[in-house]
């Protein structure tokens, strides 16, 4: 019982080989180690359990390695290979930085990397977790990293890119992890199945792998519990019992009932599914994987999307044979809103049953839709089929000798062709374009009536139009200001003599004076000039209100005048108001 060791230590890779879902790393390390090209520093990130703390170490051993092979693979026997792989090495040190993160543990490693390895080329620090770093320690670590000696490697690790700070990720190689493909995960629990003598049903290992959300280290931590239930054999049942995952076939189940309009079928299945324990959010999520996979299928090429077994992958195929991509496109629009809409309701299996009733009813809705939409595109053409074509009646005395004379009485129905002008009924309803110069001659005609209603320019015309914008004015201060204005009228163009407002351009802007003058009165074009007159200034500020003083300020003001005010105010002890 001492001896077992689980899947995830037992079959970690030691050789950039036996690596699985990372060639793109893999690849780039080794051509650096052939070149003589490697750097201090490595900064390795990605999710978790995707082989970062793995690399890091072959990547050690490699550099250290006594007899390495010619495309770089470690040899795992010498004396360095062996000592690492026994938890030996004197000069490849694994330091956990969640819970070695203190300053005073990074300057105790500055002080240590500046003596020589006892043994092999290279010390090598593999630092894990190394977002886990307080600032300090960053700081202490920073000038280690930048300049180490020449015989010193360093190898992060880290899940959380963004909590590196910028001057750490400037002097370190960065190398992107990726999640590992569902294929990948199963090739590789098929090889250890293989090592086990363990038999495995193709659709548990799909299971298990999609269950691991492309961490290889989740799905050999999955593969030992599986196996510790089912002995010799892992069974696509048992993957199901232990994992709490629910059966495809449920899945296929709802569709089915959903593509015959068996609504009464859908909420017997929900029933089933819930007294299993499952959650509707749970079902509803796995209802719209099972609509992707549909669609993926449907959409020729698309079904290289799909990731599972061949089995599997034949019943999705006959399926969306069935669905048609408007239904399957709508469900997945429908099932990702009830996935957002049922966590904020109390009674989520209502919600839930209401959704699969509207789904079993969704094929009857479209195909209504589509006889609306292709009746009312038939009458419509009927109807311009009719305004093409003229019918008329003639008389009996004006009949062709060459046609058919049925009856003398009888009326003739003769049907004329469309003529060539008429190019389809879409065409004759767009409105043609007037030509540029029945654009012309309009404007020209406008021009001549507003010329025609506007009136001479003189001064009791021009009376009567100030009066007309002073009523106009809310402002009651402009208005006042405007009243006391003084205008000259000249030839093509008005002076008005102001106290100062109507200098302000923008307040002339506003009230549009100049283009409200053009479009009233007659002329080439009248323009406004605005003067300043200081008479008119002075005379406002004469007529201005008189400000009141209070009582400190008329005693300034008659201190002023008779500074003796002052001692007598001291002698009779009075005092000032000094409201």
């Amino acid at each position: 019982m001492n001896g077992f060791l689980v899947s995830a230590r037992k079959y970690r890779p030691l050789r950039w080989t036996d690596v699985i879902g990372q060639d793109h790393i893999t690849q780039t390390l080794k051509n650096s180690l052939a070149r003589n090209q490697v750097a201090h520093a490595f900064l390795f990130c990605g999710p978790r359990g995707v082989g970062k703390t793995t690399c890091a170490r072959i990547m050690a051993r490699v550099l250290n390695c006594e007899n390495p092979t010619p495309d770089w693979e470690p040899c795992n026997q010498c004396k360095t290979c062996q000592a690492f792989q026994e938890n030996n090495s004197f000069n490849i040190f694994e330091i956990d930085a969640a819970s070695n993160n203190s300053v005073e543990d990074f300057r105790n490693l500055a002080e240590q990397v500046r003596y020589q390895p006892q043994y092999g080329r290279y010390k090598i620090y593999i630092i894990d977790e190394v977002h886990m770093l307080s600032q300090a320690a960053f700081n202490a670590f920073l000038k280690t990293l930048e300049e180490p000696p020449p015989f010193a490697k360093f190898i992060l690790a880290t899940t959380e890119r963004h909590k590196i700070i910028p001057t750490i990720l400037s002097r370190c190689q960065v190398y992107d992890f990726r999640r590992i493909a569902i294929k990948d995960i199963v090739y590789q629990l098929e090889i250890i199945c293989k090592e086990e003598s363990l038999q495995a049903e193709p659709e548990a290992l799909y299971l298990i792998a999609q269950k691991a959300d492309g961490a290889m280290r989740d799905a050999l931590s999955i593969f030992d519990r599986i196996r510790s239930y089912s002995e010799h054999q892992i069974t696509y049942q048992a993957v199901l019992e232990n994992l709490n995952i629910l059966d495809y076939d449920y899945y296929f189940r709802f569709f089915n009932a959903f593509l015959s309009e068996d609504t009464n079928q859908a909420l017997i299945i929900c029933d089933q599914v819930i007294r299993l324990g499952f959650d509707p959010e749970i079902i509803l999520e796995g209802l719209a994987e099972h609509s992707r996979n549909l669609l993926v299928s449907k959409i020729g090429e698309g079904a290289k999307l799909f990731e599972g077994s061949e089995q599997l992958r034949d019943r999705y195929l006959q399926q969306a044979q069935a669905s048609t991509q408007s239904f399957l496109l709508s469900a997945l629009d429908m099932l990702g809103e009830a996935e957002v809409n049922i966590s904020k309701t109390r009674n989520k299996r209502l919600q839930f049953e209401i959704l699969l009733a509207k789904l079993s009813k969704f094929q009857r809705r479209i195909a209504q839709e589509s006889e609306d939409i292709m009746s009312t595109h038939i009458k419509s053409t009927k109807s311009a089929e009719t305004k093409n074509f003229q019918i008329t009646i003639p008389s009996a005395k004006k009949k062709n000798e060459e046609e058919q004379i049925i009856s003398d009485e009888t009326p003739r129905v003769t049907v004329k062709p469309p003529s060539k002008d008429i190019v389809s009924s879409s065409a004759s309803a767009i409105p043609k374009l007037a030509s540029l110069d029945s654009v012309r001659k309009k404007i020209s005609e406008d021009e001549k009536e507003k010329a025609a209603s506007r009136i001479p320019l003189n001064q009791e015309n021009f009376s009567s139009f100030w009066q007309e914008i002073l009523m106009r004015q809310k402002s009651k201060t402009l208005q006042e200001y405007m009243k006391n204005v003084e205008w000259k009228i000249g030839v093509d163009e008005i002076l008005i003599m102001t106290s100062g407002v109507l200098a302000n351009e923008s307040i002339r802007n506003e009230l549009r004076l100049e283009e409200e003058i053009n479009n009233r009165f007659a002329g080439e074009r009248i323009t406004l000039r605005v003067e300043i007159n200081p008479e008119l200034a002075q005379r406002e500020e004469q007529n201005k209100p008189k400000k009141l003083l209070s009582a400190r300020e008329k005693w300034d003001h008659l201190i002023a005048i008779n500074p003796a005010l002052e001692e007598l105010k001291k002698k009779l002890d009075l005092k000032v108001d000094e409201d």
